[in-house]
């Protein structure tokens, strides 16, 4: 039987595998992004964020889900080795 395949987690495992781990693990997401993330959050509480807005926001998420699990994956690489 096949597992899902989620295309995040496979974009995690190469950032993980061709990073080193320790680079990866200290990279820190530019400010300009977490202020904008904080913006389109805000406007999206107070509904008004527009449909364009809704998906920037939708794929910030999915870049902070896709470096979270990187980073994941390059702490156990190194308590692996």
């Amino acid at each position: 039987m096949f597992s899902q395949v989620n295309a995040f987690d496979e974009m995690a495992n190469l950032l993980a595998s061709g990073i080193e781990p320790e680079r990866l693990i200290a990279y820190e997401i530019p400010l300009r992004l977490i202020e904008r993330y904080q913006f389109l959050v805000d406007k999206e509480k107070n509904e008004e964020v527009s449909t364009s807005e809704k998906s920037e926001l939708d794929s910030l998420l999915m870049i902070n889900h896709v470096i979270s699990m990187a980073k994941l994956m390059a702490l156990k690489k190194l308590a692996a080795a």
